[in-house]
């Protein structure tokens, strides 16, 4: 109940910021300040005067949401939920101006690039109460780990990058307070890394071997292999981030040259073969520095220009859909002084900025969404299911999957039985699982994931394994057949919602075609499992704007079902 209390009201605080105001005098283009802290842990650093660097969020399993920042002299760990935000931990460190962070399971890991600060793993099961530090390594098997530049952590690996190596080292988190070495990839000098389902891109800085951004299948961590490398004129690449479907590359430059400071996107959808797309400037007098992204918007730092907030809808003209200068002057003569790191993952909607002078900066975009905790619908909480049935498992969804991707993980335990099976539905049709025992109670809840964060649903259900009727799927709510419903709203500008649903898991297509028969998008093209399902189509999904007319959409799925309907778009 307390944290359904405590979500409930940081949704409220955080709509009512921004329908009201209350800090407008710190609002600017669609970006608000819901808080700030700025609380010195030593410095400043003698190098550029600066008392913070990175920042990054921590979610527990419960929902609640914290901000790391890395200071001068140490961590800290700030309570987002908390009115006002505060400081409720804090990990001293070696003293550095640079620190970066990540986070994997309730651990945090930080890097510096002193020497006497090795890599630190920082316990943050303890949250709100305390956190402590677990270990400081400073070799890992046959590799000095004792500074790094960056750090990158995907899908359970830790990547150093920039440390004793200069390239990246890679290591197993398969125990998280005792990494594994596993291998190392060194094209050049990496500054930063990106890694998603595998695959690996290196930010080169400085530029010994071509710069830019080169790409790497890291299936085997002790092999990688390069699939790839993003080159242009006087790259100085800082890092990078790529779309969600993996087809375009955005990049930074921390560098002096006016010429190169914007946002590069680059069209990576036939590598090796790129092609660069037009490139957005937000302030071509101040440096740019990194680049994350969620759904259709990329969230920037800026240095002395703060944030800003690029809408990605279509990649090859990106425009600035908000901004918030974080950066207050005060004698900084660094052209890197000002606005550091940004993390747009919180589930709540919520965001945040690092400032090297200033400190932390939580942060609210008028395009960026809070996510529910899904509530489950079925089976019933106490329901039983009968022997080698196929049991419909259903839950709400948690937010749209176009303007922020995420995925469910369907965990049912029990006597015998521990298992988690993934997907993007919103249901999922089971069978009796091996292990079930007969009388035999079980629980089963949904996780809701992305890349960096874990959320569990707000119930946790129990069902029987037994011979009642009471429960057997598929579900009653289960549709019978195939249905193609007529999109809404119709006609639409610049998007509309397609309903469909499926009695029976299969494979589902959905494509939309102009008048002239030409295919102008693919919104389906899976395993649905049976239940109600819902897809978004935009007028700019292909990637460029689609011009007013008629147009048809077309559903195939397994049995021979076919079925078209018309839409019309209004420009």
């Amino acid at each position: 109940m307390k944290s359904i209390l405590e979500c409930a009201k940081r949704l409220i605080a955080v709509s009512s910021l921004c329908a009201v105001g209350v800090v407008s005098v710190h609002a600017q283009n669609g970006v608000s300040v819901i808080d700030s802290l700025n609380i010195h842990h030593g410095g400043p650093g003698p190098s550029y005067g600066f008392y913070y660097a990175s920042c990054w969020g921590y979610v527990a399993p419960d929902g609640h949401e914290y901000a790391l920042i890395g200071c001068y002299s140490g961590t800290s760990i700030i309570d987002l939920d908390a009115s006002p935000i505060r400081e409720v931990a804090y990990v001293p460190g070696a003293n550095s101006e640079w620190k970066e962070l990540k986070t994997w399971g309730h651990y945090a890991y930080a890097v510096s690039e002193n020497p006497t600060m090795g890599l630190q793993i920082i316990d943050l099961s303890n949250l709100p109460d305390s956190a402590h530090l677990v270990t400081s390594l400073f070799t890992i098997g046959p590799r000095n780990v004792s500074q790094s530049h960056t750090i990158t952590v995907a899908d359970g690996y830790l990547y150093l990058n920039g440390g004793s190596s200069n390239g990246t080292t890679i290591y197993s988190l398969s125990n998280p307070v005792s990494p594994t070495y596993l291998g190392q990839y060194q094209p050049e000098y990496v500054h930063d890394c990106y890694v998603r389902n595998d695959t690996l891109f290196a930010a080169a800085i400085n530029n010994q071997n071509g710069g830019g951004v080169y790409i790497a299948s890291v299936v085997n961590k002790a092999t990688p292999q390069q699939i790839g490398h993003v080159t242009y004129t006087g790259s100085s690449t800082h890092n990078a981030w790529v779309s969600p479907d993996g087809r375009y590359l955005y990049s930074t430059d921390e560098i002096y040259s006016p010429a190169n400071h914007s946002l590069k996107v680059f069209d990576i959808s036939n590598l090796p073969s790129f092609t660069p797309l037009t490139p957005h400037t937000f302030n071509p007098a101040t440096v740019i520095h990194n680049v994350h992204g969620r759904g259709n918007y990329v969230y920037v730092a800026h240095y002395k220009s703060g944030v800003f907030v690029g809408d990605v809808h279509t990649p090859a003209a990106v425009t600035t859909a908000g901004t918030f200068n974080t950066y207050r002057g005060g004698g900084v003569s660094s052209s890197y002084a000002g606005c550091w790191g940004v993390y747009p993952y919180f589930p709540s909607g919520r965001w945040i900025a690092s400032d090297t002078q200033t400190g932390l900066y939580l942060l609210s975009f008028n395009g960026l969404q809070p996510r529910i905790r899904s509530p489950l619908l079925a089976p019933a909480d106490g329901d039983t299911i009968a022997e080698a049935a196929v049991t419909s498992f259903q839950w709400r969804s948690a937010a749209s999957q176009v303007e922020d991707p995420h995925y469910y993980q369907l965990h049912i335990w029990g006597s015998g039985v521990d298992t988690l099976i993934k997907t993007r539905d919103t249901s999922l049709s089971v069978t009796a699982l091996p292990g079930y025992v007969l009388g035999q109670s079980y629980r089963w809840h949904v996780w809701i994931k992305d890349e960096y964060t874990a959320v569990s649903s707000q119930d946790t259900f129990q069902f029987v394994y037994g011979t009642s009727t009471v429960g057997i799927g598929p579900m009653p709510n289960t549709p019978a057949t195939f249905v193609l419903k007529q999109n809404h709203p119709n006609p639409f500008n610049p998007s509309t919602t397609i309903e469909f649903t499926v009695p029976f898991s299969g494979r589902v297509t959905i494509e939309v075609f102009n008048i002239l028969g030409q295919k102008v998008a693919t919104l389906v093209d899976d395993i649905r499992h049976a239940g109600e399902h819902q897809v978004k189509f935009s007028s700019t999904q292909s990637g460029r704007p689609l011009p007013s007319g008629l147009y048809l959409y077309r559903m195939t799925a397994p049995g021979g079902f076919t079925d078209t309907k018309k839409m019309i778009l209004l420009q």
